[in-house]
């Protein structure tokens, strides 16, 4: 038998030629949720404490009032700096700092790079995925592609340029998610269980009806020589008890106001006309 030379070739031989191709696409795919969170994070987290820190200075220097205007406008002005920050790296193919760590990209929403305006046109967007609790942001969770509010608003994508081992995914998962309840905590913290202006005034109107109450005690104790629990003896004080009724209704949530007393002291507590039904209270001296 002579020798021959044999050659194989895989696309000649019958049912190997349809998909079978020796190099794989590696092409870019949808970034994730995660990872795009955690981006934005270091990306923006760097503008926070220039802001702290400029504004800092300033008033201890005392070039400008430390007032709530004043910095407002000192954090419109890191804002600005920010969008632009977003703007000029997310466009021609380029990646902000927080984006080049994840090894993620914007582009084109048909895969080219953005342009200037579409970027800039993009970070501006993110005042609106901000608002309504955050929501536009979240849209990237649900849609196609993983795109995001401001990501439809401005003709956007963002791409992921490699895949991750388990490792690598499950900790980029661990911190987005961290820094998230982290942040919901903050910000339930400062929008939630904060006392707003309005609950300020009816706790403090609460306080005031009930050391009304503590006075007329004193008044009483004067008058008998000790104090006590009767509320209406207390009303009779005042010559008019539909008064006190009224200012009782006003300023305390009902059925609330416990009058103690033992004769040589007192306590009195109710709860204000807030949301929360914040508890006041006074004692004897």
């Amino acid at each position: 038998m002579e020798n021959e030379d044999v050659v194989f070739n895989p696309q000649s031989g019958p049912g190997l030629q349809a998909g079978f191709s020796p190099e794989f696409d590696q092409g870019p795919f949808a970034a994730g949720f995660s990872e795009r969170f955690l981006a934005y994070v270091i990306d923006a987290a760097p503008f926070l404490v220039l802001h702290y820190l400029s504004f800092t200075a300033l008033t201890s220097a005392g070039s400008v009032a430390s007032t709530p205007s004043n910095e407002f406008k000192m954090k419109l002005v890191w804002i600005g700096v920010y969008v632009l920050y977003e703007a000029l790296l997310s466009s021609g193919g380029r990646a902000t700092l927080g984006k080049y760590l994840l090894s993620i990209r914007v582009e084109a929403k048909d895969g080219g790079p953005l342009s200037l305006p579409r970027a800039f046109a993009r970070a501006l967007a993110y005042f609106v995925s901000s608002a309504a609790l955050n929501l536009g942001y979240v849209a990237a969770l649900f849609t196609p592609e993983k795109r995001a509010l401001h990501d439809y608003l401005a003709g956007s994508r963002v791409v992921s340029l490699r895949e991750r081992g388990d490792l690598a995914s499950g900790l980029v998962l661990a911190c987005s998610w961290g820094l998230m309840a982290i942040l919901a905590g903050s910000w339930i913290n400062h929008n939630v269980l904060k006392l707003t202006p309005a609950e300020k005034v009816q706790i403090v109107a609460a306080h005031k009806t009930i050391s009304k109450l503590g006075m007329l005690e004193e008044f009483y104790r004067r008058n008998t020589g000790h104090y006590t629990n009767d509320l209406k003896s207390l009303a009779d004080l005042t010559g008019n008890v539909e008064a006190v009724k009224a200012e009782l209704l006003k300023n305390l949530e009902p059925q609330t106001l416990v009058l103690i007393s033992n004769g040589k002291n007192f306590k009195i507590t109710a709860k204000a006309r807030n949301w929360r039904k914040t508890q006041v209270e006074i004692k004897s001296r």
